[in-house]
């Protein structure tokens, strides 16, 4: 059979030797050399391979001195990858792939992220790993982009059926050596309950993925981190929060008028503290959104061009106010997150 391996002084097959199933894709006619991987050979272009990855091209280089077997009269590189993972790989290099950050696409993108870092194939990698950050990402504004992403228009945020679970994405994080991805994906997962957390993730094989133990010690105590920098955003900028100097109400003669705004900021404060986020928009555990949405409480419902009549609305010069502070706050609770999770990432922002 052409399919079998042969000797170059010898035109008998190895005894013994099970030959490997031609590739139905990824063989082609003018290729010039074949790449065995487990049950499975490929017939590429050798030049290509050389031209991306310099640790192939040695390999190449040690094979062409030996007495090679041939497959179908072309050396033989045989790797000890999967067959499946080489395939996605060779996609890839051949422009047959098309990168998203899907539940179903994640797979493939971790499979080509695990052989272009093994392989050093730089440019392929840095592609990949710029298409995670987009989910996982090192800014504040790209994490408010993504999160927009996976909130459904009545406000429910579901992430999961269109995001991979951060466990898959901290596990690849981890074996491909790309710490910047680590902070957002920890984030991520400290969101979930604790049990949660100790049971590990079902993937869509029926395999259950869990994290290192000193991961998850480092998710539980970035997790408390994140929940005392919000007790203590609650306690320094809304319990007892004065009006501001340009407050609409500071001339009202009525002290029930004049103390409008301080009451509305009080209103804010026990619907925090009673966790409506995370009753109503499945929301709980996440204080950057939290936060945020502290804000929203005091515009939420209202019509554009009917004035606002709704009790425990504070004035927009003291919304305004308050907005900045929140803005600021954030900005510090995102500067943190490597810190609390203790991880170590250059160019956090």
């Amino acid at each position: 059979m052409d399919s079998e391996f042969s000797s170059n002084r010898f035109s008998t097959p190895v005894e013994g030797f099970q030959a490997p199933i031609r590739h139905p894709e990824l063989c082609f006619d003018d290729g010039n050399l074949a790449v065995v991987t487990g049950s499975h050979y490929f017939v590429v272009h050798r030049g290509l391979l050389c031209r991306h990855s310099d640790v192939l091209e040695k390999q190449l280089a040690a094979v062409s001195k030996e007495d090679s077997p041939l497959l179908e009269g072309h050396i033989v590189l045989a790797l000890d990858d999967d067959p499946n993972d080489f395939a996605h790989l060779l996609r890839a290099l051949y422009g047959r792939f098309s990168y998203d950050n899907s539940v179903g696409n994640f797979p493939v993108a971790s499979a080509i992220l695990r052989l272009s870092t093994k392989y050093e194939i730089a440019g392929l990698r840095d592609t990949a790993v710029r298409t995670l950050s987009l989910s996982w990402p090192t800014t504040l504004d790209l994490w408010e982009l993504r999160e927009k992403a996976v909130t459904s228009a009545e406000g429910m945020y579901a992430p999961r059926p269109l995001l991979p679970h951060p466990i898959l994405l901290i596990n690849l994080a981890r074996e491909i050596g790309e710490h910047s991805l680590l902070p957002s994906a920890f984030y991520d997962l400290s969101r979930y309950l604790p049990s949660q957390l100790m049971e590990g993730h079902a993937g869509p094989n029926g395999v259950h993925y869990h994290l290192a133990d000193d991961d998850l010690c480092k998710v539980l105590r970035g997790k408390e981190q994140g929940a005392r920098f919000f007790s203590t955003f609650i306690v320094t900028e809304l319990e007892a929060r004065g009006p501001s100097a340009h407050c609409l109400h500071r001339n009202e003669v009525q002290p029930a008028l004049k103390r409008a705004c301080q009451m509305a900021f009080e209103a804010v404060t026990f619907e925090l503290i009673r966790d409506v986020n995370g009753m109503v928009c499945n929301r709980n555990t996440d204080p950057l959104f939290t936060i945020a949405d502290s804000v929203l409480m005091q515009t939420r419902d209202d019509q554009p061009g009917v004035e606002n009549k709704a009790a425990y609305r504070a004035c927009e010069a003291c919304r305004l106010d308050y907005a900045a502070v929140v803005q600021a706050a954030r900005e510090d609770f995102w500067r943190q997150l490597p810190t609390w999770f203790e991880l170590e990432v250059k160019n956090w922002a």
